[in-house]
Parts: C-alpha cells; sequence; structure tokens
C-alpha cells in the first residue's frame, strides 16, 4: 500500500516519470484491487530474484531504486548485483529488531535477518521511515546513511471522498467504530480478536473492513465484518462512522507497535474520522496528542462511557483540517527533494 500511495504522489507530481516495479509475489492490483495502471513496467522476480533484477535494471536504466521492506532482502541482493550502478533508497516501515514474531509475506524466513537489516540499512544511499520514533530506534543500532527522511503513510487525495458529513450530525444508536486493515489469528500485533470481543462489549458497534479474509473474526459476538473493498471503495466507506480504530495487541511487538504510524490512522482522518488507539503506543499516541487527532485510551472497558464524555463535533472539526496536509500529494515533494540530492 505504501508503493501504491508514493506512486500516486509521484503521477501527481511528475507526470512525465517513468515508474517501474519489480516484486517477488502478487502486483498491487492483486493485492488491494488497484495500483498496477500506475506504473509502467513491471517485473517478477521469483524465488532467486539477483538475475531477474539485473535483467530489469538493464531494461528499464532506472535513475534509482526505492526498496521496500520487510524483509530487507531485495534491497541487499540489488545492493550486491548493481553495486553503484544505481543508488538505492532503502525504506523501512517494518523493523525486524522489534518483533518477536516472523513477517508473513508468504516467502521462506530469511536465514539471518539483522545481517540483512544491518546491510540494507548501512550500504543504501539514503533511508526513508515512517515515523521518529523508528528512525531514532535505527539509529540506535545501526549507521544509517547521511540521507534519512520520516514520510507518513499519507493518504491518496485522489481517492478521498469530496465532502464530508457534518461535524454535528445526529446519532441514533450506539458509537459506530471502524477498522480497516491486516487481522490474524496468531498471536500477534494483528490478531485483535480480544480486543475487539472487549470493544463491542463495551456498548459500541464495531465494523470491520479486512483487507484479506479473516475467517477467525466471523463469530466475533458484536463485530460486523463486511466485504473487502478496493482502496477507493473503502475510503467513501469510511465517512459514516463516528470513530476510527488503531489500537493493536502488543503481547508480543509492543516495541514495534512503539514506532508505528500506519496507513489507517491518515486514512481515517482524511475521512473526517477521529483516531481511537492506545496509550501504549508511542509513535500513535505522540501524534494523536500533537495533533490533536483523536483520543489515546488506556483500555476499552466501558468505551462507550467513555466516548459519551467527549466533544466529538470538535474531534471531526479536527480530523476535516487536518485531512488535507495528510496526503500523499501535499507532501511528495519531501521524497522529490530526497531524490534530488541522492541523484546529485
Amino acid at each position: 500500500m505504501r508503493t501504491l500511495k508514493y506512486a500516486a504522489g509521484l503521477r501527481a507530481a511528475m507526470p512525465g516519470l517513468r515508474l517501474g516495479f519489480a516484486c517477488r509475489g502478487r502486483t498491487l492490483s492483486g493485492l488491494y484491487g488497484a495500483g498496477d495502471e500506475l506504473f509502467d513496467r513491471w517485473w517478477q522476480l521469483g524465488d532467486d530474484p539477483g538475475d531477474p533484477l539485473r535483467e530489469a535494471v538493464d531494461a528499464f536504466r532506472p535513475d534509482l531504486i526505492h526498496s521496500h521492506n520487510l524483509p530487507d532482502e531485495l534491497t541487499v541482493v540489488a545492493s550486491r548485483v548493481l553495486g553503484e550502478r544505481v543508488p538505492i533508497i532503502h525504506d523501512v516501515h517494518d523493523f525486524q529488531s522489534l518483533r518477536e514474531t516472523p513477517y508473513r509475506d508468504g516467502f521462506p524466513e530469511p536465514l539471518d535477518p539483522l545481517a540483512l537489516e544491518r546491510e540494507a540499512i548501512e550500504r543504501s544511499a539514503a533511508l526513508v521511515t515512517v515515523s521518529d520514533e523508528l528512525l531514532g530506534e535505527i539509529a540506535a543500532r545501526y549507521h544509517p546513511p547521511a540521507h534519512t527522511l520520516v514520510f507518513g503513510n499519507y493518504a491518496v487525495g485522489a481517492s478521498l471522498p469530496p465532502e464530508l458529513p457534518p461535524p454535528s450530525r445526529p446519532r441514533s444508536g450506539p458509537w459506530r467504530v471502524v477498522y480497516q486493515g491486516t487481522l490474524f489469528s496468531d498471536g500477534g500485533h494483528y490478531d485483535l480478536r480480544d480486543i475487539f470481543s472487549r470493544i463491542s462489549g463495551g456498548g459500541v458497534a464495531l465494523h470491520v473492513y479486512p483487507a484479506r479474509p479473516a475467517p477467525g473474526y466471523q463469530a466475533l459476538a458484536g463485530v460486523r465484518l463486511h466485504e473487502r473493498l478496493d482502496p477507493h471503495a473503502l475510503l467513501a466507506a469510511l465517512p459514516r462512522y463516528d470513530f476510527g480504530w488503531a489500537g493493536f495487541n502488543a503481547t508480543r511487538n509492543g516495541a514495534h507497535l512503539d514506532t508505528v504510524l500506519p496507513n489507517k490512522l491518515y486514512e481515517y482522518l482524511a475521512c473526517g474520522l477521529p483516531v481511537l488507539t492506545f496509550r501504549q503506543h508511542r509513535a500513535l499516541d505522540r501524534f494523536v496528542r500533537d495533533h490533536g487527532a483523536g483520543v489515546s485510551l488506556d483500555g476499552v472497558e466501558d468505551l462507550a462511557a467513555q466516548l459519551d464524555t467527549l466533544d466529538v463535533p470538535a474531534l471531526r472539526r479536527r480530523a476535516a483540517e487536518l485531512r488535507s496536509s495528510l496526503t500523499v500529494e501535499r507532501n511528495i515533494h519531501h521524497l522529490v527533494a530526497l531524490y534530488e540530492t541522492v541523484l546529485s
């Protein structure tokens, strides 16, 4: 999704730019239902990506490569195969050092993921992260390159609903909280079954739009599980709710959760929804407090009673004020400036 957002922002800022995408798994449209149209060329790298990546670079002749983790393997492969032929920017939005659970991308886990992490960070021409907290964690462990950028998971402005419901719209029935995104049932930070049960048991109506099938959630009492929507349809659906949920299971990956500012944070706000998160998630708590963008909670017990104490129209007005500044189109010039610095 971060790649899709970059591509949308770059297309808006630089219409003549040529974009190629080399990947090991499904394409963007295969994952999300849209996004392939933003790229000029696609290459499938397969299980042994070295030679296919070299062939892709020879065919496309890129000025630079922007490589994403996790895993960090493709950045390392590019660095080893290409040397200094093409500068490589390494993008970290999921830091292996802070995880207790493996990264589930459908491919075998690398033999030494921390060695790959170090090589990808320290041998790249520049580093991009999603939060100041994450950049600090990386700098505490490694020697990052001289050029770094914190770039959020901003919403795609072109896909946002053009109008929002009025901040003081009347409410009938319980508060309506929505969650959109990844769900698992593996005990990791996306295993939200217990949290969802407690939310729905706290007197609110919880609506869930999973990014992929989530069979472990169908039987949860009080949780309305919706069909998967493509990114544009999802953003059109979000404004009907009262709050967006961005709290995770910190049982095993609490250190990782301290650094995340996920896609859903920006998309909720861009659709006019105040954000609900947990105070223990350091980066999310800081963002919500600094921007007046929602509420950080100690827990979800009696959630409806907690929400009844809030000035919800004021929170909605604040979300509406923020939304134009939290789009990828509004912020892409920072990434373009990093590209230009690396290329110079």
